[in-house]
């Protein structure tokens, strides 16, 4: 199966490229002690999931210093996995917050999504939010959650078939980072050239401070790129993405894309990287030459900036990225005027 639904508390004037179907219906809970603070609940009812089957969450807002938590309830069999909070870099979680949950018997709870690993009926997903510095629920929010097989084959996928090319963003390499980091921050690399213009050198330092995750000690954990994203009022989602539709879409509103990808010993050719298990690279366009397609990327594992331009056999780039979990961070330009 396929689902994801997109919700805001300002529907009338989020700017995204792809639906925004319905509003996040806040619930207020009690923050505790804190009389400057204030927490919220919002619940989203799902369709039965089958097995081998990823869920993706996602959450963005453009308030200063949020906190959340989001939480997975099935109800048959009565099951709950519930992942770590996402917080800015260097805060304690708020002390509300449920303490993560290991993977049920159902539910395969990861760093930032779950897989199913049994048929899932009753499913409800649950977003628990702290405003330190607010007493009222966010003006400007993004609350996605998007399901797609985990494996997908490459018949049902396709590819595109008309060109579309933005400009290409400014290039970074990660390799040029400190040794001891080089190799493990593709995620805020791709994430700054995705969202930062022209400042993407001067704001990258900060990117790959806000995307190291303490419990993983690593810097790939998905929900803290678009946190740091939003952070530059930029709201964005983690989605796994099906297929290549949603993808042209996006292209075509002027957004390059972070994709998450993994690929086998020179499955593609031409990658900085001989494989990997995985990467985030940004997608910035698609052209074809004499019938063949190629889609333009920005590689962050390039050596230097001037090898960070890619173009990828669209066929391999494809099957690298979404035959497993199709991972995404996709994002808006703002909001419109009021």
């Amino acid at each position: 199966m396929q689902f994801t639904t997109r919700l805001t508390n300002n529907l009338d004037r989020l700017i995204f490229p792809l639906p925004v179907c319905d509003q996040i219906r806040w619930e207020s809970i009690a923050a505790g002690d804190d009389t400057a603070a204030s927490a919220w609940r919002a619940v989203v009812y799902l369709p039965d999931i089958p097995n081998h089957h990823i869920v993706v969450p996602s959450f963005a807002c453009l308030t200063k210093d949020y906190q959340y938590q989001c939480s997975l309830h099935s109800q048959e069999p009565a099951e709950t996995s519930t992942l770590t909070p996402v917080v800015s870099a260097g805060v304690d979680p708020w002390q509300g917050f449920m303490a993560p949950t290991p993977s049920t018997k159902h539910i395969q709870s990861k760093i930032d999504c779950w897989h199913t690993s049994a048929n899932c009926a009753d499913l409800q997903a649950e977003l628990m939010l702290y405003l330190p510095k607010s007493l009222a629920p966010p003006e400007n929010d993004l609350f996605t959650l998007s399901i797609r097989p985990i494996e997908q084959d490459a018949g049902i996928i396709g590819l595109p078939t008309d060109t579309v090319v933005l400009e290409p963003p400014l290039p970074i390499s990660q390799m040029q980072a400190p040794s001891e980091i080089a190799k493990r921050i593709c995620s805020p690399t791709a994430t700054t050239m995705a969202v930062a213009g022209k400042d993407a050198a001067i704001l990258w330092p900060d990117a790959i401070t806000a995307c190291y995750d303490p419990n993983t000690k690593a810097y790939g954990k998905w929900p803290l790129a678009i946190y740091w994203a939003s952070q530059q009022q930029r709201l964005g989602t983690v989605e796994a993405l099906a297929g290549w539709a949603d993808a042209e879409t996006v292209l075509r509103s002027g957004a390059p894309i972070v994709c998450s990808i993994r690929f086998a010993k020179d499955a593609l050719p031409g990658a900085p990287l001989t494989q990997s298990g995985g990467h985030l690279v940004v997608l910035y366009g698609i052209e074809f030459e004499q019938n063949e397609g190629f889609a333009l990327v920005m590689d962050p594992a390039g050596d230097t900036a001037d090898h960070v331009a890619q173009r990828y056999p669209l066929q391999a780039f494809s099957d690298a990225w979404l035959r497993h979990r199709g991972g995404a961070y996709v994002f808006g330009s703002g909001t419109r005027d009021p």
